[in-house]
């Protein structure tokens, strides 16, 4: 993707607060580069998943909303993906 056309979406979910997880972070353009960028800094460059398809979904939401119904599988396996990333990183 250029990145005057890049995009990324963040989403938060903590399952002891949320019924589902939400979209907490959105941008475009240099913005969604220096989110990135910043994101990865910060060490957790395991989360940073790239699927077009689910972003593209995703950004329509508006901010701090929680994902729809169509969009629960594709979420479920996104995060099982991330969850054992981290424990596999952490050796558990």
């Amino acid at each position: 993707m250029e990145k005057a056309n890049k995009k990324v979406v963040g989403i938060a979910y903590d399952k002891r607060k949320d019924g589902l997880p939400k979209v907490m972070l959105k941008g475009v353009g240099p913005i969604a580069e220096r989110l990135e960028t910043e994101f990865r800094k910060t060490g957790a460059s395991q989360r940073v998943v790239e699927a077009k398809d689910l972003l593209e979904r995703l950004f329509r939401l508006p901010m701090e909303s929680e994902i729809t119904p169509e969009l629960y599988e594709l979420v479920a396996i996104l995060l099982v993906h991330v969850y054992a990333i981290e424990a596999k990183l952490k050796g558990t």
